[in-house]
Order: C-alpha cells, then structure tokens, then sequence
C-alpha cells in the first residue's frame, strides 16, 4: 500500500487552493521563499493523507491542519514554526508535571499555550473539508 499527500491553502471562505509538494517542502522543510503569493501574511495549510490506487487517491487517512506565518519574502518564519514546535512538545509533556516544584505559584503559562495552539492549529470547517475531497477524489464525493 502506497501513501500520498496533498497541501491545500484554506482561505477565509472555505475555498480551497492546492499547492505543489515542491513549493510546500521548500517552504515548510528548507526555509525557501517559495510561497511568494502569500508574503506577510499567516495562512492556513491543510494536509490530506492518503492511500494510492493505481496512482489515485483511494482512501483519506487523515487531514491535518495547521496555521503558519509566511515572511514578506515568501518563506517561513522561523521564530512563529518554533514556537508551535513548543506548544507542541507542551502537550507531550504538560507544564502542569513541569510545574510541581513551583507550587505557591500561579502558573497560567498552559491556558495561554493551549489558546494558541488552538489558534495555530485551527480545526477545519465541513464546507473546506468536502471542497478538499471533491478535489482528491474528482467531484464523486
């Protein structure tokens, strides 16, 4: 079994635009400026997951969404990726176990982190979900 990916941009409006891996990878793996489109502004980036048939999506694993700042240059900016790399690694090791030797003190570091990691990580509305499967899938949704 074979697995495949595309990258779609989830405007404000639920439509959706399919970006190529390459300018993803560029962009997302080697800080290229390869999203030129986008400069100087935050976009949402939706990943679908998928099994191949004969080179053909076949079956949606998953989609993953996440939120990222786009330079004005057109490449990732590195200091927004890291801190959702943080945020991430907070929630595999929560700030309340961190916290223990801090205990006359008042921690709210966690509520604000997970607030934005909601935001970072936005949840992907039914209109943006059924447009990126009628474009993997050609329409027989």
């Amino acid at each position: 079994m074979s697995i495949g990916y595309r990258v779609f941009i989830v405007h404000s409006d639920d439509s959706v635009e399919h970006i190529s891996q390459k300018a993803f990878e560029g962009f997302f793996s080697r800080n290229e400026p390869s999203l030129k489109k986008f400069a100087g502004s935050n976009i949402h980036i939706a990943m679908a997951l998928y099994t191949l048939k004969e080179r053909k999506p076949e079956q949606v694993i998953r989609i993953d969404n996440m939120r990222l700042t786009v330079n004005t240059d057109g490449s990732l900016d590195e200091d927004r990726s890291s801190d959702a790399l943080r945020l991430a690694m907070n929630r595999v090791y929560p700030a309340e176990e961190r916290a223990e030797s801090m205990a006359p003190v008042i921690d709210a570091t966690a509520k604000f982190d997970e607030r934005r990691w909601e935001q970072y990580n936005p949840k992907l509305s039914g209109p943006a979900h059924k447009k990126i499967l009628e474009r993997l899938f050609g329409g027989n949704v």
